[in-house]
């Protein structure tokens, strides 16, 4: 009763957005023109808010950066004056600049590396409040007192002019208690506990319009597994009214409606974990269904990818139990359907044939952009040629073991190729969103010669930025000789060091 006191006379409340989950960063790594960069976007806290921008230039040096909010369709013409990146003092290939989201909704972030060879990126970003946190106990305090401090003037004053409103001009005003005086104090204290009692009402209102309305909410989902003529089958059903907007259509990202995934919460050992990517299709009926893997029983947590046509991402999240291992053999209903049984989680993991994969990372500080990298090697430590596996050269999965963080990671990134792309087209017709696919490394839309190059070195590269330290298990996909292979890692992170 006191929050929402304090909030009948403050009316502040701080809405918090992630990305993901658990997250508030979005990275990209590509090419703006000729210049190689590392762009982070950290989105507000609230709505409208300001967006913390990096840019890092990994190679050249370029005369000026801008950034450009713009809406999600990528039109320029409302768009503000762009704003200049400032090169951080010590550290001149980092740029810094804050942008301002005024809306609820999707952006674009246009960032324009000016200089020889220049061009111009755009990072899709959400702008959604998707937390209501507390009022801080300072300030409800504070807005508490001011409050009662009204509240008694008021009484007082009321009270006062009932007793002593009619005195003459020359009569001194008397200290006593009177009838007056009661009966104005009373009728002052019902006035107010009226106000008070609507204005709470009235706040309890608002919070729930508030709730409902403008606080970001993931569909809700129902995720079930069952035995069928064509073997377990997993079938995720949007039971969302909400889905059935024209804004939460969905469209294919990396060629896929959905890409689910299943992490085991927990097992025996605890260094061995259950893993499932799946990409389930569309059923009569309603939903989404995919033959489920042959995972041994325990609890898994379930995480879904959604790209809408919006311009939003979200992922949707549950949990199923499996109670028993299927029996055999698996068929697949995608052709890119993968699983891992678990294997112990360490640096180096063994992917059979003789093959092994292996994650190297820098220092790694929360908060701070860091290379994911993984090598994948033949028993004599030679690179192995990486095949595409959903047009790129691999996947990666990060989760903290408590499931607070999840993120689904590519070599240009976390954004959404998808959504990349069709800001890409608003902006510069089919050749921008050819030139998008290129950047977010889209094997399917380069050269077949260039394609395989690529491959040659066996390794991938994943960015990512760790929003807090603790314990994250990373999933690593590659294709090697026609076969997925999936590599599970433990890695730690600190509060600030090197794991």
């Amino acid at each position: 009763m006191i929050h929402r006191f304090a909030a009948f006379f403050g009316l502040l409340w701080c809405l918090v957005v992630h990305a993901h989950i658990g997250s508030p960063f979005v990275l990209f790594e590509g090419r703006a023109g000729a210049f190689p960069v590392r762009i982070s976007i950290r989105e507000p806290d609230v709505v409208p808010g300001l967006a913390e921008i990096t840019v890092r230039v990994l190679q050249g040096e370029p005369q000026q950066i801008t950034v450009l909010p713009l809406d999600h369709n990528a039109d320029r013409a409302k768009a503000p004056r762009p704003d200049i990146a400032v090169s951080t003092p010590g550290d001149p290939q980092l740029y810094s600049a804050s942008l301002w989201f005024m809306r609820r909704g999707s952006y674009a972030v246009e960032v324009n590396v000016e200089g020889n060879g220049g061009g111009r990126v755009l990072v899709p970003v959400d702008s959604l409040a998707r937390r209501q946190e507390p009022m801080g106990p300072l300030l409800s305090g504070i807005l508490v007192g001011l409050g009662i401090l009204l509240v008694g003037g008021y009484i007082s004053i009321v009270a006062s002019a009932a007793s002593q409103s009619r005195l003459g001009p020359e009569v001194a005003p008397h200290t006593r208690l009177s009838l007056r005086t009661f009966l104005g104090a009373t009728l002052a204290t019902g006035i107010m506990g009226f106000l008070l009692w609507g204005g709470s009402k009235w706040w309890a209102a608002e919070d729930a319009d508030h709730q409902a309305r403008v606080l970001f909410r993931p569909l809700e989902n129902r995720v079930t597994v069952s035995n069928t003529a064509a073997g377990r089958q997993i079938l995720l059903a949007l039971t969302d009214k909400r889905s059935r907007e024209d804004w939460a259509r969905l469209i294919p990202d990396h060629g896929k409606l959905i890409h689910l995934f299943l992490t085991e919460e927990s097992n025996p050992n605890g260094r061995s974990v259950g893993f499932g990517h799946l990409h389930p299709q569309p059923v009569a009926g309603g939903g989404y269904q995919a033959s489920f893997p042959p995972l041994r029983p325990g609890t898994y947590r379930v995480y879904a990818d959604l790209a809408h046509e919006s311009g939003l991402t979200e992922t949707i999240t549950n949990r199923i139990e499996v109670t028993e291992s299927s029996s055999g053999s698996w068929s697949p209903s995608d052709a890119d359907d993968s699983f891992d049984l678990g294997t112990e989680l360490k640096p180096k993991v063994e992917l059979g044939d003789g093959l092994t994969l292996e994650l190297v990372t820098a220092a790694i500080r929360p908060g701070v952009p860091v290379e994911l990298r993984a090598l994948v090697r033949d028993a004599q430590n030679q690179p192995v040629p990486i095949q595409p596996f959903l047009r790129m050269l691999g996947h990666a999965v990060v989760e903290r073991s408590d499931g607070s963080v999840f993120a689904h990671v590519h070599p240009a990134g976390t954004l959404s190729m998808a959504i990349a792309r069709r800001l890409a087209v608003s902006a510069g017709g089919e050749d921008g969103g050819k030139a998008a696919d290129v950047n977010c490394g889209d094997l399917s839309a380069v050269p077949v010669a260039v394609a395989e190059s690529l491959s040659r070195g066996g390794e991938v590269t994943f960015p990512y930025v760790f929003p807090e330290s603790g314990e994250y298990r990373i999933w690593v996909q590659v294709r090697v000789d026609g076969r997925v292979r999936t590599g599970a890692f433990l890695l730690s992170v600190p509060a600030s060091g090197r794991s």
